[in-house]
Parts: C-alpha cells; sequence; structure tokens
C-alpha cells in the first residue's frame, strides 16, 4: 500500500491518493505506531504537493504523535518551516540528523542545516545544562543519561555543580564522567551546601557564554522531545525569555491527574501521592509523553513565573537580568522563592515566559534542604521585603470563576470576549488561555505594575482605579466580567457587560439558581443597582 500511494504522489495523480488515505486511514488504529507514522509522512507529503500549509502540519504532527523518533517527520517539519521561522527549522532539521541512520539522507539534512546558516536571522544557540547535584545518586545517573540519550550529539554540554553531596559514591560517579564522556563536561565540587541559588550561580558562571541554559534538578529526567519543543518554544519569537515543561510533580505544571489515569491504572492514586516508585512513575509519564509529544498550534501557557526544577533559558534574557551571572538572588538561599523572584525580574524586563504543552519532564522530588523547615517562610517574608507584595497572592488562578468560563466556552464552542477586574500578574488569564485559547481577556489591574507583567499574558491591559477609570474598550462588549463584588462597583460592572452577558463574583457557587446566572442585563434599560446588591449580599 506504501508503495501505491508513494506512486500516485510521484506521478501527481493526488485525487486518487486521497481516496486511498481515506480507506487507511479507516484502519490506522490496527497498524503498529511506526507504519502510521510513514502513512502520516505520505499524507504530509500529499498535502505539500497540494499547497495545502495546514494539513500538512497536521499530518506532520499525528505522525510525531505515532513515532516521536521518525526523522523524515522532522525534516518535513523543518522544511514546513523554513520560510516562517528560521530558528525552528534548524531545530527540526538538527532533531532530523540525530535520528537519521540513512547516509544519504545526513547528506541531505545537513545540507540543508547548512543553508539555513548563511541566514543571517538565524540565533540558535547550543545548551548548557546546568545540574545542581546533592545526594541521590540514581536519580542523577537517569537525569544525566537522560539528557545524553534525548539530546542531539554536538548541541550541548553538561555543567554539574556538586553541593558537597554526603551520599557515597556521588562524587566518585561524576569524577569519572567528567573524564569519560566525549562531549564537554565540567564539574565543580563545592567544599559546602551552598544552597540551591548560589549553587546554580556557580555553575551558571561556567556555563558557555554563547550558550542558552538549561537549569535541571538532579532529580528531574527527560522524556523524548521534550527538550527538542523547549528549545521551538525559547526560539518561537525573539520575546521568550524563558520555558519550562509539564511534569508529574512541579507547582502549578503538572499534568493533571485524570490525563494520567489511562496510563497508571489502578495505580492512579499511588502516582498522585508520590508512592509508586521511580521505575513505574517515569515509565507512566513516558507512556503519556509518546502520545502527547508533537507540534501542536498554541501549545504554550505563559506564565509570570516557572518552576526551578527544569528552567530553560536564553541567553540574551540571561544577559538582561543577571549581573555578573548571578541568575537568581542568592538572598533566597538555601531556596524557595528563587524562581519567584526570577519570573518577576524577567516578566520586569519584558520576556515572556511558557509552559510547553508538548514537553514532558519527570521530576522526583529533592532532599536538597528538606531539613530546612522553616526556608519557605523565611523566604516568603524576604520576598515581600523585597518586592512589596506577597507572590502567592498572585500566584493561583480564581479556579471557581476560570472554570465557568471554561464550561461556558466549551458549552458555546466560540469565541468569547472577557473582562478580568481580578487580573492582577494574569493568572486568570493563564489558566483560562491554556485551555481556551482563542478566548479574548481584558485585564483591569490595580496599579501599572501588574499591568506590566500582565499584558504579557492577557491580551490586552489597562490600569488605575478599579471603580472609576474609562476602561479602553466598548461599553457592553464582554460576554463575562470576572469581579470581586467587594472591590468593584455594579456601576463599573454593568458598563462593560453586554446584554445577555455573565457577570462571575465571588459566590458563583451559591445554590441560589438566580446566582448561577449571576446577572443578566436589560438590553437598553440598565438594571435595578438596588435588587442587584441586595441578592449579591444574600
Amino acid at each position: 500500500m506504501y508503495e501505491k500511494l508513494t506512486e500516485l504522489i510521484a506521478t501527481g495523480d493526488y485525487k486518487e491518493a486521497l481516496y486511498e488515505f481515506q480507506e487507511e486511514f479507516l484502519h490506522i488504529g490496527e497498524k503498529e505506531p511506526k507504519d502510521a507514522a510513514k502513512l502520516c509522512l505520505l499524507e504530509a507529503s500529499l498535502w505539500e504537493a497540494l499547497a495545502d500549509s495546514t494539513s500538512e502540519y497536521d499530518a506532520i504532527a499525528r505522525g510525531i504523535a505515532y513515532d516521536g523518533g521518525n526523522y523524515e517527520l522532522f525534516y518535513m517539519l523543518g522544511l514546513y518551516y523554513a520560510d516562517i521561522n528560521v530558528n525552528q527549522a534548524y531545530l527540526a532539521f538538527e532533531a532530523a540528523l540525530a535520528y537519521c541512520d540513512n547516509e544519504n539522507d545526513t547528506e541531505v539534512i545537513k545540507e540543508a542545516m547548512d543553508k539555513l546558516k548563511e541566514d543571517r536571522s538565524l540565533r540558535v544557540r547550543k545548551l548548557s545544562f546546568m545540574i545542581l547535584s546533592y545526594n541521590d545518586l540514581d536519580l542523577l545517573k537517569r537525569c544525566i543519561d537522560s539528557i545524553e540519550q534525548h539530546v542531539p550529539k554536538g548541541a550541548y554540554e553538561i555543567v554539574v555543580v556538586d553541593n558537597a553531596s554526603t551520599e557515597e559514591g556521588v562524587r566518585d560517579y561524576l569524577k569519572k564522567k567528567a573524564k569519560s564522556v566525549d562531549y564537554r563536561f565540567k564539574l565543580i565540587l563545592n567544599d559546602e551546601n551552598s544552597g540551591f541559588p548560589k549553587g546554580c550561580n556557580i555553575g551558571t558562571v561556567c556555563c558557555d557564554r554563547n550558550n542558552d541554559i538549561f537549569y535541571l534538578n538532579n532529580d528531574a529526567i527527560l522524556t523524548q522531545n521534550a527538550v527538542f519543543f523547549m528549545r521551538m518554544a525559547l526560539y518561537d519569537n525573539r520575546s521568550v525569555g524563558a520555558v519550562s515543561a509539564l511534569s508529574n510533580s512541579a507547582s502549578l505544571q503538572e499534568v493533571r491527574p485524570e490525563e494520567l489515569s489511562e496510563y497508571a491504572g489502578e495505580e492512579l492514586e499511588e502516582l498522585w501521592h508520590r508512592k509508586l516508585g521511580v521505575d513505574r512513575s517515569v515509565k507512566v509519564l513516558e507512556s503519556y509523553a509518546a502520545k502527547h509529544s508533537f507540534p501542536m498550534n498554541k501549545a504554550y501557557i505563559k506564565r509570570f513565573r516557572l518552576t526551578g526544577f527544569a528552567m530553560m533559558l536564553s541567553r540574551e534574557a540571561i544577559r538582561c537580568v543577571a549581573k555578573d551571572y548571578k541568575i537568581f538572588d542568592e538572598r533566597f538561599s538555601p531556596g524557595y522563592f528563587e524562581d519567584d523572584d526570577l519570573g518577576i525580574r524577567l516578566a520586569r524586563a519584558g520576556f515572556e515566559q511558557y509552559v510547553c504543552k508538548n514537553a514532558f519532564i519527570y521530576h522526583n522530588g529533592g532532599t536538597g534542604f528538606a531539613e530546612n523547615s522553616e526556608a519557605m517562610t523565611e523566604n516568603r517574608n524576604k520576598f515581600i521585603d523585597k518586592w512589596g507584595f506577597d507572590v502567592w497572592s498572585y500566584s493561583l488562578p480564581w479556579f471557581e470563576a476560570s472554570n465557568a468560563v471554561m464550561d461556558l466556552y466549551a458549552k458555546r464552542k466560540e469565541w468569547l470576549r472577557i473582562l478580568d477586574f481580578t487580573c492582577g500578574f494574569g493568572a486568570n488569564a493563564s489558566y483560562i488561555k491554556s485551555s481556551c485559547p482563542d478566548t479574548f481577556i481584558a485585564g483591569a489591574c490595580a496599579n501599572s505594575f501588574e499591568a506590566g507583567i500582565a499584558g504579557l499574558i492577557a491580551d490586552d491591559v489597562a490600569f488605575g482605579d478599579l471603580n472609576t477609570m474609562k476602561l479602553p474598550w466598548a461599553d457592553r462588549s464582554f460576554d463575562i466580567v470576572i469581579a470581586e463584588r467587594k472591590r468593584v462597583s455594579i456601576g463599573q460592572i454593568m458598563r462593560y457587560l453586554k446584554a445577555d452577558g455573565l457577570f462571575l463574583s465571588e459566590k458563583i457557587n451559591t445554590e441560589n439558581d438566580d446566582m448561577m446566572d449571576i446577572i443578566k442585563s436589560n438590553a437598553d434599560a440598565g438594571f435595578d443597582s438596588e435588587k442587584l446588591d441586595s441578592l449579591l449580599k444574600e
């Protein structure tokens, strides 16, 4: 069948080829993944010939979901991006070269890469993996092994700072590793445990000054193509300064339990409570990743901070926010809140920060400073002293309101306009747009500091007195308004809400049916403010 389809495409008999594809895809679920990927490759070639770029991209994505190591699909992805984003094209060719086992095709891929190198807009850098080591020998070995297995040779170096490990064998392993590898491996042995921020800063200084840096915990294990998709995100546009991945264990970056149920089965509860064991937990996440690591439209969740267990930073961002290459503020030693602080500094410098929905990294949860039970409280206060606000007040979305928005989006299946008077740093916008990317979210912020950060996440923002300012959007133009009743007047809310719009307040979970609709304004007559106030106070 593959031979017949290849011949039909080669001879330009596209109509017959499309018919044959329709027949074949009826049985694609019965095929082996690699065979299904080959079928998608042929389909992508057909759509390329028909100049249907959307269908071509979709076929490539489905093929990589079937077989994440098919070099021909990555090569076609590179061709797709060649005139769209030269940096992403180069990364796709690099992945194709790493997977290629055909000598003739290897030369073709190299020629494509060499051609891109002539383009002055190419800015792809190599990657420095900066690993802070402290005990956990078995996990450390698996961490480094996963880099060697899943990242193209010649595209990276590894820098390890050992923070005075006390576990037998850790330093001996690292010393032997540094001497035995055929790539650049730098090892720094600290005399004392300097904590996470200072330890990472020591490693940063030792990283190649021309490289991007991937700060990776020693208890983190890469899955196939995780680094590829993170680098694709980092080079999505010049505003991106940092990217991270989804995980089984990472604050605000965890794969939802229900999504892992198919892969964990009856072990889901043990997995979620960190009682399943490393081997089985890694296999569950790898199985999930194999089905979800593929090119995606709108693959990124914008955030104002990323969890430090696996954080990739562009060299441009490092130079901008890290004086003397001190990427993390050492006042937060031994750890906690240093990643929040970095996130604020990156956002203030205008850099976007992405969580990649198609990149997955296992995280065990380390013991680097577990003995210091007061570190979190102390560093939370240090953060407040430095910035003048509590980041925990901004980190979590308003789940009740955001989930109500997503429920309405699912029912209507149409584009929505949302005005969020609780915008803050954009937590609601980030959460909603991660599942409903087509929504338009405008944020009303209390001050310019909030607006400067939220503007990197929400579609549009304004700041000022929430009750009195004239917002730069048309009256009665929003499908949904989110606001805390105690902070924003009904008049201000209703001014911007459509006639059949929905107002979500802090009482949306009430059993009162009137409150579940919350407020629906009349088309022209305005509203009865006393009645609405009475309803909201019930």
